[in-house]
């Protein structure tokens, strides 16, 4: 969705949200201080988030969204707490933190909480109802609702991407569903918090924060040494360049490209990933070239990439970043084969890339006469598939007419 339907879809949900939750307040036989305690919370704890895989952030509504389940029997309070709670929370977050991004998470998360309750009563009801099933059935039917929320919320997220052509929906789906982890650590601490509160009262806290806070903190970590190892990568790019080895600037703007073209592609987020450490150091190889003995002997773009994938492979978390490096000279095909199915796709892009880059920085190209070198080389050399998503990029960029 564009930016102002996404706004304009946000106000109208708001508004109907909202109506909505303060007419099944009034009409509850429940207490409507409950109600509005319960909502709330719900309020605060969606403007609160955790960094997640994907590289975004998980709101921890859901977790206080899964206890209110378990301890409102009135579904009709029930809905009224989600939709008085989520209504509030997207107010305060315009207030904390303006902008189109908020107005679609309000409309992913939103839509998702209605499908989990629904899906929660619906298939609570076709077993007579949550008073004739025991627990374990209770915490199966709530699993259940979990992962319909789940998937219902990747699908919207994806779904706010359409208008961007740069980015498939496939990439965006997959990077949705990279927050698994997260989503689960949330589900099962309000969870616990649901089924605990019945029998021990307030020690139902610690005993479903405790468990979250540990994962809160795998999560800050894993970010962390995730940002590290970039910025690590990214000064072993800078090697080459620094000795004259490599053009200044090559490693980061074929990273850059290559970045943008894997996810137009649709690769899966955890390739994209790999591939843009691969893209950053593809010439780390060129440091050997300071020996005289090997300008003497002789030297190939196998040798460089060779030589590179060793210098990487002494990482054992960049292995498979290793074989992309080794094989990034590799042609796409060779006679007789439609494609070289032993060519890994990131190998593919880094090899288109770079040329284009190289055609536009040493030979002083324009971007349509680059791209068109590219094209000459499509026959064996470049992935036609790989060279058509660089234009769709490079247009989407402005630096091609569409």
């Amino acid at each position: 969705m564009a930016e102002r339907q996404v706004q304009g879809v946000s106000i109208g949900l708001w508004l109907l949200t909202l109506v909505a939750g303060v007419f099944l307040a009034a009409v509850s036989t429940t207490d409507p201080v409950t109600i509005g305690l319960w909502a709330a919370v719900l309020a605060i704890a969606q403007t609160l988030s955790v960094p997640a895989p994907s590289g975004t952030r998980i709101h921890l509504g859901f977790g206080v969204a899964t206890a209110v389940v378990l301890l409102v029997p009135d579904v009709v309070a029930v809905a009224a707490i989600y939709a008085v709670g989520m209504s509030t929370s997207w107010l305060v977050s315009l207030v904390l933190r303006p902008g189109p991004d908020e107005s679609a998470v309000f409309v992913s998360d939103t839509v998702s909480l209605a499908v989990f309750v629904g899906v929660f009563y619906g298939i609570a009801e076709a077993f007579g109802g949550l008073d004739a099933m025991t627990g374990m059935a209770t915490l199966a039917v709530l699993s259940l609702a979990a992962v319909a929320w789940y998937i219902m919320r990747a699908g919207l997220q994806a779904l706010v991407g359409f208008d961007r052509p740069d980015l498939s929906v496939r990439y965006l789906w997959l990077l949705a569903l990279e927050d698994w982890a997260a989503a689960l650590s949330i589900f099962v601490a309000g969870a616990l918090f649901g089924f605990a509160w019945p029998a021990v009262g307030w020690w139902a806290l610690p005993i479903a924060v405790m468990p979250y806070l540990f994962s809160h903190l795998a999560f800050v970590r894993y970010h962390d040494t995730k940002r590290t190892y970039g910025q690590t990568i990214r000064a072993l790019a800078q090697i080459p360049e620094v000795g004259g080895l490599a053009p200044a600037g090559h490693a980061s703007r074929t990273a850059d490209l290559s970045l943008a073209v894997a996810r137009e592609l649709g690769m899966h987020p955890d390739a994209v990933v790999e591939l843009e450490y691969a893209a950053l150091v593809h010439d780390i190889g060129r440091i050997t070239l300071n020996e005289p003995a090997i300008l003497r002997a002789g030297y190939t773009d196998e040798d460089i990439a060779r030589w590179g994938a060793q210098i990487v492979d002494e990482a054992p978390y960049l292995h498979r970043v290793a074989d992309y490096v080794r094989q990034q000279h590799r042609p796409y095909r060779q006679a007789g084969q439609v494609k070289d199915p032993t060519v890994p796709m990131p190998s593919k892009v880094i090899k288109v890339v770079s040329a284009y880059d190289q055609a536009r920085q040493d030979m002083d190209l324009p971007p349509v006469d680059a791209l068109e070198l590219v094209h000459r080389g499509s026959a064996y050399d470049f992935d036609p598939d790989v060279t058509a998503s660089l234009r769709r990029v490079l247009t989407h960029r402005g630096e091609l007419e569409a």
